[in-house]
């Protein structure tokens, strides 16, 4: 006989199992998880709306490029449009009017430093005279910086 069975020792049989305690919850979390899920969720929120609010500079830009460079006064008649599109949706629908100079003063006026009326002049006058030379360089890159900068 064993001294270590129930039988042999009637002490042991008074003994009760261990009871272990319940395990940890997930739930609830404590705040500072929640602080961070908070912040988590605000940030993807926030780069979801600025990048959809500003993915019509992207396609803008794209359009841009794709333009033909060769023949000048194709170019800047495209430009001229594009940024009409731009101006009329986004900014001032009145600015469908505008031409010449009055164009290019609106455009200017959308940004803090001028771009167009200093150096891009002849860019007012392409639409009336097709015969204007004109640096498609120079036009592309003040469209891309104006496309860029506009506040909308």
């Amino acid at each position: 006989m064993n001294p270590t069975t129930p039988q042999s020792n009637p002490m042991l049989e008074q003994l009760k199992d261990i009871h272990l305690p319940d395990p940890v919850s997930w739930w609830p979390i404590a705040w500072p998880w929640w602080l961070m899920l908070i912040i988590f969720i605000s940030a993807i929120v926030f780069y979801i709306y600025y990048r959809n609010k500003n993915i019509w500079r992207d396609n803008a830009i794209k359009k841009l490029t794709s333009f033909d460079q060769t023949n000048d006064v194709n170019f800047a008649l495209q430009c001229n449009r594009l940024l009409k599109q731009i101006s009329i949706h986004k900014l001032d629908q009145s600015s469908a009017s505008l031409s010449g100079i009055t164009w290019l003063k609106f455009l200017d006026s959308k940004l803090k430093t001028a771009i167009f009326l200093p150096s891009l002049e002849a860019f007012a006058f392409i639409p009336d005279n097709p015969k204007i030379t004109i640096d498609t360089v120079q036009l592309k890159s003040a469209c891309e910086l104006w496309i860029r900068k506009v506040q909308c």
